[in-house]
């Protein structure tokens, strides 16, 4: 069967592809992908049939993006992780926050999907969530938050993660 494509995406700190896999299964053209590790971006263009050329590469070097509806980014979760050292923002790998805000308010997509650890919902980064969701909205986006854990939707792994859903509609 072939899937009539209805909407584009990007898709930053892409890893393997798990949101590209998603998106795809729903109709999505990807236009590109972020990604620095070079095992990730080999497999990822295995995956999908991709030239490396369409990996946009450091997303600190990213000032712009082409036009498209929907932005996913699966930001480093180390700052955030109990398996990492707790140091957030103080952390680089934090930062990319940043650079992440920065292009959702520069591409203004219609909708974005961005994915982290539990810590990032943990007490202790209270503040750090306050600022994400505040830049969220400084952007012009109705944006919430999910918990959810991976195993109650059927996938074989028990992983907890926040998702942070926003749309530039309220509706």
């Amino acid at each position: 069967m072939d899937i009539q494509r209805t909407f584009s995406f990007i898709d930053l700190f892409a890893g393997i592809g798990g949101f590209r896999l998603a998106l795809s299964a729903c109709g999505g053209c990807c236009l590109g992908f972020s990604e620095i590790d070079q095992d990730a971006i080999q497999t990822y263009c295995k995956n999908f049939s991709e030239d490396s050329q369409s990996n946009l590469g450091d997303i600190r070097g990213i000032h712009s993006l082409p036009p498209h509806d929907v932005l996913t980014a699966g930001v480093p979760c180390q700052s955030w992780s109990i398996a990492g050292k707790n140091l957030g923002f103080d952390d680089d790998r934090g930062q990319l926050w940043n650079d992440t805000l920065y292009l959702l308010q520069k591409s203004k997509p219609k909708v974005f999907i961005f994915e982290n650890v539990k810590g990032l919902v943990d007490p202790r980064n209270k503040n750090a969530l306050s600022y994400i969701l505040k830049r969220i909205s400084d952007a012009g986006y109705y944006a919430d938050y999910y918990v959810i854990n991976s195993v109650d939707y059927g996938v074989l792994q028990n992983r907890i993660r926040i998702y942070i859903i926003g749309f530039q509609e309220k509706k």
